[in-house]
């Protein structure tokens, strides 16, 4: 970004009350506009761990990315129909599951003694409902953000660690 007519621009920066950091650009005149940072030698130094920033982030080791397989379906996207129990057909109770009543066909299963199953259609699957039928789950370790971070141990969270 360039600044014209601006010799040095400063801004002094408070870090959580504890430090401070000035930032200095310098002028335009040069092709490039380079930023650095100063910290006074009272305050100490950026922590080298952290690079400044206090969080320390790694990669989830419980996910990949931030999601998990479902523990419902395994990543099938499926699971047994929980109303015909994964047969895909229901006895008729009209003929008792012959198929007939007396000696005439029964009309509500067609003489087949069995009626489909209207919540699976007669696959005996339905889309798994813990995940929505995605086959994988937020991680609940990470949140869903394929990350872990915390404070960190060196500067303790503050970005700054003593000269």
């Amino acid at each position: 970004m360039k600044h014209r007519g601006l010799k040095i621009l400063a801004i002094s920066v408070a870090v959580i009350g504890l430090a401070s950091f000035t930032v200095l650009r310098q002028s335009p005149t040069t092709d490039s506009t380079p930023t650095t940072r100063e910290h006074s030698a009272v305050c100490g130094k950026p922590c080298p761990r952290c690079e400044g920033t206090g969080r320390i982030t790694n990669q989830c080791n419980f996910c990949n990315n931030g999601y998990r397989e479902c523990q419902l379906c395994y990543g099938k996207k499926e699971i047994r129909c929980t109303y015909c129990q994964g047969g895909g057909s229901f006895r008729c109770n009209r003929c008792a599951g012959r198929g007939y009543i007396g000696e005439s066909e029964c009309p509500e299963c067609n003489a087949k003694g069995q009626i489909e199953c209207n919540q699976c259609h007669g696959t005996g699957q339905i889309a798994c409902t813990s995940c929505g039928a995605e086959g994988h789950v937020a991680c609940m370790t990470c949140g869903g953000k394929g990350y872990t971070e915390w404070n960190c141990p060196e500067c303790r969270g503050t970005g700054v660690v003593d000269d």
